[in-house]
């Protein structure tokens, strides 16, 4: 098969899109993510080396992946970050490159990111308050992550910031959050919280996102914007500088339209995060094998990614029992962010 033919699964999806995990290690003990104790983390030496994640971004970059979004645990907690947004960079194909960060140590790295040749950039801040910051991060770095958030607006950043939705949210701090987007040059999204946010699961703390939209709606003006493909509902706020967008994992699937793929820290592709499915490629780029065996699998990947989640096709209700499914599924004690 050719190696330049589209990265396209057994359901006619083409996949554009790579989410790279660069650590399991995180610096904050969200509630809906890890129990306050922590968790168990890999070895430094089970992570992909920095040459190898630049054979698979560059490798799967022949397939028709042009977008490369670089998670964790807390990527910046990658000592090599910076040598891998640049290597990343030099990659033709890498079109557009982006971090999804907690921003507690991104003020001083705002820069050399820039430098780097990083495009864009997604901040986690689930409060506009400090205490309920420091209630669900069970960190003290609400003042740094906020700095953080101009900063990289003053650089010319892109930025998103992703807020997880609890029940308990007030609508004052909906309206907060709007105010943000209204005011300044950025996008904020509040996400549905979901099994796989981590190990923090509990069905009961699910706020639908059509709550969080009505109060949006009492309060702001919005004028939608073009999808193109992407997870979000978003919203220009009219007569403001940003947009507002909507992610609904649980009780408004978007499996039809997923284009994404999943490299984890140790090596291992997953087509979908609700899945048990995955395909380990680390012992392939660790061995050097030949660039035809690693696409090969690639595509074996991208052949197994399921239609759907569980709630593509029965969406999620909050009076249904669900922890069962779930106790049920190993890969929700396992994922991360």
């Amino acid at each position: 098969m050719n190696s330049q033919e589209p990265l396209i699964d057994s359901h006619g999806r083409r996949i554009d899109y790579l989410r790279v995990s660069l650590t399991d290690l995180c610096n904050f003990r969200c509630v809906y993510c890890m129990p306050a104790e922590g968790i168990p983390f890999l070895s430094p030496s089970k992570y992909l080396t920095r040459s190898e994640i630049v054979r698979f971004v560059r490798l799967i970059g022949q397939l028709g992946v042009t977008r490369v979004r670089l998670t964790g645990g807390e990527p910046l907690l990658r000592r090599d970050i910076l040598d891998i947004i640049h290597a990343l960079k030099e990659i033709e194909t890498v079109r557009d490159l982006s971090i999804t960060t907690n921003a507690s140590r991104l003020g001083p790295l705002v820069e050399p990111l820039k430098e780097a040749g990083l495009d864009r950039i997604n901040i986690s801040l689930d409060s506009m308050e400090p205490e309920r910051f420091k209630a669900v991060t069970l960190s003290d770095t609400f003042h740094q992550v906020l700095e953080a958030v101009f900063l990289a607006l003053q650089a010319g950043f892109p930025v998103k910031l992703n807020m997880v939705v609890l029940k308990g949210l007030t609508r004052q701090e909906i309206v907060q959050f709007v105010r943000l987007a209204r005011d300044y040059p950025l996008e904020v999204r509040f996400l549905e919280f979901m099994p796989l946010c981590g190990t923090g699961w509990r069905p009961d703390l699910v706020l639908p996102i059509q709550d969080v939209r009505s109060i949006v709606f009492e309060n702001f003006e919005l004028e939608e914007l073009l999808r193109n493909g992407n997870v979000a509902q978003s919203f220009a706020v009219r007569g403001g500088k940003g947009s507002v967008g909507f992610i609904a994992s649980l009780t408004e699937s978007f499996c039809d339209s997923c284009s994404r793929i999943r490299l984890t820290a140790d090596g291992k592709i997953r087509p979908c995060l609700f899945s048990e499915k995955e395909v380990s490629i680390k012992e392939l780029l660790r061995n050097n094998a030949p660039d035809e065996e690693i696409i090969r699998t690639i595509r074996h990947a991208a052949a197994i990614k399921p239609k759907g989640n569980w709630f593509n096709e029965k969406p999620f209700r909050s009076d249904e029992d669900y922890d069962s499914i779930f106790a049920s599924n190993p890969m929700i004690r396992t994922l991360g962010g």
